[in-house]
């Protein structure tokens, strides 16, 4: 569908204008883009929830009598230039709210809501500092996270390959310069807003839609000269990483106990039986799914025990119903 093609071209272009290392109006420019995105995302989910009517999407107007009061009759009401108008983001969300199971999850409302916040209150007051900038990013990395998610659900693309999570790029070092530099009012009224927002819309219980992604960025002290050059990956060829302790729990939160938990509060026809433990063993055969914690790390005959990445979920999903 063109709308969607249209809303992942405004998405990227809001993540490479953000990624720019040297951007004064990154912040802004990147709301403002993320937003539009948005809007024509909703608005091809309205259109395709109706059958790809296009009129789904158009504002309508009572149409004038010839004494100039309105009838009850309704037209598209045009622009200036003569051709239909569309609604706006909120009317989307709205008009999906009136279709069945079509409502946006609370979570990716919420961030929605903070992303135009942020863009009306840069755009037309807010200078953004370091400590908005840093705000800024964690909303705006779980706007991407959301829209990918969304995109794949909604109309079956994936766009792993062209989309990517927002890079804190000349980040580093905002973490000191925004406990030094003092905010205004304004600013300080507005992280308070976004932060109440995020606070009373927790993200999915199965961790797939965000209001925010936290960021930190830590500078340590490396044990060797390529442990900054790692990363995650089956390719013998890339990059790797060097991953702590922490990290990898933060990874693989779940053992087999909280998937279960998990499992019977997502799904309405889950039963633990050998279909559910055939997955999961094929799952501990995917690195990126499980990962085995030996007591003794150096002893592969020890006791260990199995943690899985949240994303078995969507393995599960494939063979389970999402309860309503």
């Amino acid at each position: 569908m063109r709308l969607v093609e249209k809303a992942e071209a405004a998405l990227v272009a809001a993540i490479e204008i953000y990624n720019k290392p040297n951007f004064p109006y990154r912040e802004e420019s990147f709301s403002i883009l993320a937003i539009n995105a948005w809007e024509l995302l909703l608005k091809a989910k309205v259109m395709a929830e109706s059958g790809g009517n296009k009129t789904a999407i158009y504002e309508f107007t009572n149409k004038l009598l010839a004494n100039g009061k309105p009838s009850k009759k309704r037209q598209i009401k045009q622009n200036r230039s003569g051709n239909p108008t569309t609604i706006n983001l909120h009317k989307a969300m709205a008009r999906l709210d009136e279709l069945p199971n079509a409502a946006l999850p609370a979570a990716v409302r919420a961030n929605i809501e903070s992303l135009t916040e942020i863009r009306d209150n840069a755009v037309h007051l807010i200078n953004i500092g370091p400590a908005f900038s840093k705000q800024v990013l964690e909303i705006g990395s779980a706007s991407v996270t959301n829209f990918v998610v969304l995109v794949g659900q909604w109309f079956k693309r994936d766009l792993s390959s062209s989309l990517s999570l927002l890079f804190p790029v000349g980040f580093v070092g905002s973490h000191l310069k925004a406990k030094a530099v003092p905010t205004s009012p304004d600013e300080e009224r507005l992280i308070k807003y976004l932060a109440e927002l995020e606070k009373a819309a927790d993200g999915d219980a199965a961790a797939e839609y965000f209001v925010a992604l936290s960021v930190d960025v830590k500078l340590k002290r490396s044990p060797g000269a390529m442990a900054s050059q790692l990363q995650l990956s089956q390719d013998p060829n890339a990059m790797k990483v060097i991953l702590q302790e922490e990290d990898v729990r933060q990874a693989f939160p779940w053992d087999y106990a909280e998937l279960l938990k998990r499992c019977r509060g997502r799904y309405s026809d889950f039963v633990q039986n050998k279909t559910f433990n055939d997955i999961c063993a094929q799952a501990k055969q995917n690195s990126a799914l499980t990962r085995v914690r030996y007591l003794d790390p150096n002893n592969l005959s020890s006791s260990k025990k199995v943690f899985y990445s949240t994303n078995v979920l969507k393995v599960l999903d494939k063979q389970y119903t999402k309860k309503k």
